[in-house]
């Protein structure tokens, strides 16, 4: 049964892709959504990460959803081991070009659309590029391209990319340089705060349907201590505390129930003594 069932809510709580996640709005998100809409009002080259688990899908969601269509033409683009003939063939098919099989080639077909779009009153073109950690050093290369043609082109469209931490690492690296002096933002998206990580979950509760509070404030103090706020892990616990306190027909789950949770996890890993 599910957790909707098995207490008797009308939507299901901390489920993927919830509502709740979509719309809950952390501080760290809001800035970082302040951040990138100047980066794409100035046609500019922006950088978020996060770690695994941190909302990073929720916010790109974010960010497509709320470009207005009239005004925007956003390319987005999420490819594991990004290389530049797969990035050309994703953005000229957006673009209803037939891709040339040639990077060259591919390359002068999408200096050309840049150039025609510059001056006219069009949709702004946007190119995301999410999980951006898994792109070649080809790619990256590329970037620097792309943005000398963008200044070339009076900046004709902005590029954000997104994804792990371990991008910003590669990008300090000497034979990156160049990209990371063309980065015009880069923001880094933390977890919840403790007080975020209450109102998150107070608010997936209520929006299930919940009439009692449900978490003990105990409970959701180690939820936050075990997940540091990460939505994702924020998201799991909960679930598995849910289906604990109703294997023992519990009402409330108190930090108990969460720390059997977590020693459960522990002893699946394999970890525990």
């Amino acid at each position: 049964m599910s957790i909707q069932e098995i207490w008797g809510w009308s939507t299901t709580p901390f489920a993927r892709g919830s509502d709740g996640v979509v719309f809950f709005e952390s501080h760290a998100q809001r800035e970082a959504l302040a951040r990138i809409e100047l980066v794409i009002e100035g046609h500019g080259f922006g950088l978020v990460t996060g770690e695994v688990g941190s909302g990073k899908s929720t916010f790109v969601r974010r960010i497509v959803r709320e470009l207005d269509d009239m005004q925007y033409f956003v390319m987005y683009i999420c490819k594991a081991s990004l290389k530049p003939r797969d990035f050309y063939g994703e953005i000229l098919a957006r673009l209803g070009e037939s891709v040339p099989f040639s990077v060259a080639k591919a390359r002068k077909v999408w200096e050309e659309r840049a150039l025609s779009q510059a001056g006219r009153p069009d949709r702004q073109w946007v190119v995301l590029i999410d999980e951006a950690q898994e792109m070649s050093d080809d790619m990256l290369q590329e970037l620097r391209f792309l943005r000398n043609q963008a200044m070339d082109a009076q900046s004709v469209f902005s590029l954000i990319m997104t994804g792990q931490p371990e991008l910003r690492r590669r990008l300090r690296l000497k034979k990156h340089e160049a990209i990371s002096q063309r980065l015009d933002m880069v923001y880094h998206l933390h977890g919840l705060t403790q007080d975020e990580t209450t109102a998150y979950i107070r608010q997936q509760m209520q929006q299930a349907g919940a009439t009692l509070p449900v978490f003990s404030d105990s409970a959701i103090r180690a939820i936050y201590r075990a997940s540091q706020g990460l939505p994702r892990i924020v998201n799991s616990l909960c679930t598995q505390c849910l289906y604990a306190a109703a294997t023992k027909q519990s009402e409330v789950i108190d930090e108990g129930h969460v720390q059997s949770v977590l020693a459960d996890q522990e002893q699946q890993r394999g970890t525990a003594g």
